[in-house]
């Protein structure tokens, strides 16, 4: 099973999503999770995981509205798992034009490393938990 959500999802609630996910973890545990399961969360998409970044820097300076990458091959990833027996990544590279980020495995995110914005190898994928 692949789940990607979105954080601006207005008609799935995300916290109720990553709860329930985040029980089946606590109840089954993560590796057992892991062997048939992914969740990963797109920041700033909404319903149909489309979206774009703000359109104001950090400093209140107005930037160009880009859709937020969000295209990688969800269905090229669970045939490999289910027919081939090869899981998918704990990250996966989406997409949007030019730009690129990783979609870290719950409870990762992807967090800024060093060099490009807009690369997805400018980041890692970091626990939430801080562990």
């Amino acid at each position: 099973m692949i789940v990607t959500i979105g954080t601006n999802d207005t008609l799935a609630s995300p916290g109720a999503q990553l709860d329930y996910y985040q029980s089946v973890i606590d109840r089954m545990g993560r590796a057992a999770v892991d062997g048939f399961a992914r969740l990963y969360v797109m920041p700033q998409t909404g319903h149909g995981l489309s979206g774009t970044n703000y359109t104001s820097d950090g400093d209140g300076r107005t930037i160009p509205s880009l859709p937020i990458p969000n295209r990688y091959d969800h269905v090229g990833l669970l045939i490999d798992w289910v027919e081939n027996g090869v899981a998918p990544g704990k990250s996966v590279t989406v997409t949007a034009g030019d730009r690129s980020l990783p979609l870290c495995s719950y409870p990762e995110y992807p967090r800024y490393r060093e060099g490009a914005l807009a690369s997805a190898s400018s980041y890692a994928c970091a626990s939430s938990q801080g562990k």
